[in-house]
C-alpha cells in the first residue's frame, strides 16, 4: 500500500480505481517537479497525502454541492485542491488560474498528463475579473493565498451571481470569517457559511463558502497591492494555512 492509500485509508475516504489511479499519479507528479521548483510546502510524500489530498478532498464534502460542471482554482499552484477534485471526479472541468509564468507551465504539463480537461490561465484574479472572465464561474476556489478579506475580493469578481466562493482556511477560521464580512458585502456575497472538518491526527479545517447574490459592483476588485495595505497581516504559523 503506497502511502497516499494509506493516507486515505486513515481518513476512510474510499475512491473508484481510476480515481485512485490518477491521484496517485498526480502526487507522483509534484513531488517529483518539487524538487527543483518551489510547488509547495508539502514536501514529503506523508505530508503532501495528508495536508494535501485528503485534506482537498474533505473540504469538498465539507463544501457539500452537487452537480458541480467546472471549478475555477485561483492562484492554483501546485494544483490544490482542484487537481484533487478533477482526478477525483468531483467536477466535470476545470481553470487554474495562476501568477506565476513557471507554475502555470507545470500545471499544463500536470493536467496533460493525467488527461484533465482544463484550462490554466496566466495571471492575477483581480485583473481577469476586468474582462471576460467577470462573474463567470460556478465554483471558485483559493487555497492559501491570502486572508480571506483580500481572497474575497481578489477571488471574488470572477463568481458569477448564484455561484459560490469556497476559502479553504486552518484553525482561525471564525476569525477571518469575521475580518472578510464588509468585504463580503461590498463585493455581493452573503455572509460566510463556516463548515469545519479534521483530518486524521485532530488538525482542524474550515471552509468559508460564501454564496454570491448580485453582480460585481462598479470598480472591483481592487489591485492586490493596495489590499495588502488595507489589511496588512502577519505570516501564518504552522497550521494556520
Amino acid at each position: 500500500m503506497t502511502v497516499l492509500e494509506e493516507a486515505l485509508d486513515a481518513a476512510g475516504i474510499v475512491l473508484e480505481s481510476d480515481a485512485l489511479a490518477a491521484l496517485l499519479r498526480y502526487a507522483e507528479y509534484v513531488l517529483a517537479a518539487n524538487a527543483a521548483q518551489n510547488l509547495t510546502a508539502l514536501r514529503s510524500p506523508a505530508l503532501f497525502a495528508a495536508e494535501g489530498v485528503v485534506d482537498s478532498l474533505r473540504a469538498w464534502a465539507a463544501i457539500g454541492v452537487e452537480d458541480v460542471q467546472s471549478v475555477l482554482d485561483v492562484g492554483s499552484g501546485s494544483g490544490l485542491p482542484a487537481l484533487v477534485w478533477l482526478c477525483a471526479g468531483k467536477a466535470a472541468s476545470g481553470t487554474l488560474v495562476e501568477a506565476e509564468r513557471r507554475k502555470t507551465e507545470f500545471l499544463r504539463s500536470a493536467a496533460a498528463d493525467l488527461g484533465l480537461p482544463v484550462d490554466v490561465v496566466w495571471g492575477r484574479a483581480e485583473e481577469l475579473a476586468h474582462g471576460p472572465m467577470r462573474d463567470g464561474a460556478q465554483l471558485v476556489t483559493a487555497r492559501a493565498v491570502a486572508p480571506a478579506p483580500i481572497a474575497i475580493e481578489v477571488a471574488g469578481g470572477l463568481v458569477r451571481p448564484g455561484g459560490l466562493l469556497a476559502l479553504l482556511k486552518g484553525r482561525r477560521a471564525d476569525e477571518e470569517a469575521l475580518a472578510g464580512r464588509a468585504v463580503a458585502a461590498r463585493m455581493g456575497f452573503a455572509p460566510a457559511q463556516i463548515h469545519p472538518y479534521e483530518l486524521p491526527g485532530g488538525v482542524v479545517r474550515a471552509v468559508l463558502l460564501y454564496r454570491k447574490l448580485r453582480s460585481t459592483p462598479a470598480g472591483r476588485p481592487t489591485g492586490f497591492a493596495r489590499l495588502r495595505r488595507e489589511f496588512p497581516t502577519k505570516p501564518a504559523t504552522a497550521g494556520e494555512r
